[in-house]
C-alpha cells in the first residue's frame, strides 16, 4: 500500500477488482466453498540460500534435471508420464493482497481468510498461497503479532509465499530502509521451512524467496521479491528462472502494475503515483526497480514466466503483454483495502484448469459474497 492513503481514490475463474462500488452476490453459506458466480467466464550480497543452512548461489538452485517432467501448459486431461497416466484435476492457488488494515485493526477479518483457505484445501485442491506484500500497516510488534497469528494458521496445512511490500519496512510506509528485523522474526526460515521453500537471496531473511512445487506432472515456481527490487535481486531472480527453464513461473511483487492496467514507469509515466521511485530506498545503495524495469530486466528475457501478481494501488486491473520470444505474461493487480473495513476480507481464487484456462475470482470468507463485475471475474489462458 501506498503512505498515507486512507483517502486515496485512484482514477474455480482470473478475477480482478475495482476497490470501490463493485456489485457483490451472496452465496448460500455453507460449510463447503460456495460456487463461484454463474455470470463469470469460464544487504547486497548475491547469496541464495535453503531454509536448512547458507548455501551458495548454485548449490542453492535445483537444476532443471531435478525438477519434475516439462511444465508447459496442459492442452488435456491427462499426461502420459512413462507407463503411468496421470488424470489431471484443477488446481487452486491462493492470493492475498495488503492486508495491512487487518493486521493493525482488524485481525479477526485475516483470520477468517485463512481459516477459511485452511477450511478448503482439499475442495478447492489449493496448493500455494501467496501474499502480495503490505501484510501491516505499521512496521509494529503488535501489528506482526496479528498478521503472524493468521498467516501461520496455514503452517502444515498449505505451503505459502510472502512479498515484502512498502509497510513491511520501518516507517509507516515511506520505506527509507529495507530493515526486515520484525518480518524476520515473526516469519523465520523455520517457521516458514516446508519442501516447497527451497531458498532465499540473503541469509537469514525470506524477504526475496523462491518456491518450487508440483501439481500432476507439471512444475511450478514462485520467485517473490522485495518492494521496487534491487538489481542483484532481479540478477538472482534471473538465475533462479534460468535454471528452472520448464517450469511455469510466477513472479510476485509488491509494486509492479498501476491501477489503469500498465506497468509502473518512472521514466514515462510521471503521472503514476506512487512508484516505487518516489520512496526512501531509490535513495539506497542497490538500486530501485519498478514493473516496466522488473518487465525489461527480468521477465522478457525468461519464457518460463507465465504470470506476474502484486498489490499496493487500491484498485484491480491486469494486463496481458507479449514477447518477442516466449508465451504471453498476464500481469493481475489486486488491491481492496479502500473497501470498508480495510478491504472487507477479499482475496483471490485462481483456479488452473487442466486445459490451461486460468479461472479467477474475487471471494471474502468474511461477508461470504463474491464480486462479479469483469475486473473481479474473468479467465485468461496460459
Amino acid at each position: 500500500m501506498t503512505p498515507n492513503s486512507r483517502a486515496l481514490v485512484l482514477a474455480f475463474p482470473i478475477v480482478l477488482l475495482l476497490a470501490c462500488g463493485s456489485p457483490v452476490v451472496t452465496p448460500p453459506d455453507s460449510g463447503t466453498a460456495p460456487p463461484p458466480p454463474s455470470g463469470a467466464d469460464a544487504g547486497d550480497s548475491q547469496v541464495a540460500t535453503d531454509t536448512a543452512g547458507q548455501l551458495g548461489a548454485d548449490s542453492a538452485t535445483p537444476s532443471d534435471a531435478e525438477v519434475a517432467a516439462d511444465a508447459g501448459a496442459d492442452s488435456g486431461n491427462q499426461a502420459d508420464m512413462g507407463s503411468t497416466t496421470v488424470l489431471r484435476m484443477p488446481w487452486t492457488l491462493i492470493a492475498l493482497p495488503d492486508t495491512q488494515y487487518y493486521s493493525s485493526n482488524y485481525p479477526q477479518i485475516f483470520d477468517a481468510q485463512t481459516n477459511w483457505i485452511v477450511s478448503q484445501v482439499v475442495a478447492l485442491n489449493i496448493r500455494y498461497v501467496v501474499h502480495e506484500g503490505d501484510i501491516v500497516d505499521n512496521s509494529l510488534d503488535s501489528q506482526w503479532t496479528n498478521a503472524s497469528h493468521s498467516l501461520h494458521l496455514l503452517d502444515l496445512k498449505v505451503p505459502y509465499a510472502l512479498a515484502i511490500g512498502n509497510h513491511d519496512y520501518p516507517g509507516g510506509g515511506g520505506a527509507s530502509t529495507r530493515d526486515t528485523t520484525l518480518f524476520d522474526k515473526y516469519f523465520s526460515l523455520s517457521s516458514l521451512d516446508s519442501p516447497s521453500f527451497k531458498g532465499i537471496y540473503e541469509p537469514g531473511s525470506a524477504s526475496n524467496s523462491y518456491h518450487l512445487f508440483e501439481v500432476d506432472g507439471q512444475s511450478w515456481l514462485i520467485v517473490s521479491l522485495e518492494f521496487g527490487p534491487r538489481d542483484a535481486v532481479l540478477s538472482w531472480a534471473d538465475r533462479i528462472l534460468k535454471a528452472n527453464p520448464s517450469a511455469n513461473a510466477i513472479v510476485l511483487t509488491h509494486a509492479y502494475l498501476y491501477a489503469d492496467g500498465t506497468r509502473f514507469d518512472h521514466l514515462t509515466r510521471t503521472d503514476q503515483a506512487f512508484n516505487p521511485h518516489t520512496y526512501g530506498v531509490e535513495a539506497l545503495a542497490g538500486g530501485v526497480n519498478d514493473g516496466e524495469e522488473i518487465w525489461q530486466k527480468l521477465i522478457v528475457n525468461n519464457a518460463n514466466v507465465r504470470i506476474v501478481l502484486c498489490g499496493h494501488v487500491h484498485a484491480e486491473s491486469h494486463l496481458t503483454s507479449t514477447r518477442a520470444a516466449g508465451p504471453p505474461v498476464h500481469q493481475i493487480l489486486a488491491d481492496y483495502q479502500d473497501d470498508g473495513q480495510g478491504g472487507d476480507g477479499y482475496l483471490r481464487i485462481m483456479t488452473f484448469q487442466p486445459n490451461g484456462v486460468i479461472n479467477v475470482s474475487s471471494y471474502s470468507p468474511y461477508l461470504k459474497t463474491y464480486r462479479t463485475d469483469g475486473d473481479n471475474a474473468f479467465t485468461l489462458s496460459l
